[in-house]
């Protein structure tokens, strides 16, 4: 049985210029089982290489994602019952503050 493959159409900026490793294979190798770590690192890892993509606005989102981690892991280790409680609640909400970063984010590019 013949498999399968997709070509990869990964951007040049999520490539290392070294050993040409893509930031997807660090972020599964490092944190497959945490999003907002792994989204930081990628953004982190992008940064200045984006075009048209200043390498502040890669930092700032980076930092919103580390920020709501270290919200999440403060939360989840103070007690895990309010902590389970405050996040099913906070489930509901449309807005967590990180669609408004990004928006506050484009505003400054454009």
């Amino acid at each position: 049985m013949k498999t399968l493959t997709l070509p990869t159409m990964t951007p040049k900026y999520y490539i290392g210029k070294h050993k040409g490793i893509e930031a997807f294979d660090v972020v599964l190798d490092f944190q497959e089982d945490n999003y907002n770590l792994g989204t930081a690192i990628t953004y982190l890892l992008r940064a200045g290489k984006k075009p048209n993509n200043p390498m502040a606005q890669d930092i700032r989102k980076a930092i919103a994602h580390l920020e709501k981690e270290l919200e999440h892991q403060t939360r989840k280790s103070a007690n895990h019952l309010e902590y389970f409680e405050h996040h099913t609640s906070s489930a509901k909400l449309k807005d967590d503050g990180m669609a408004l970063l990004y928006q506050q984010i484009n505003k400054e590019k454009d």
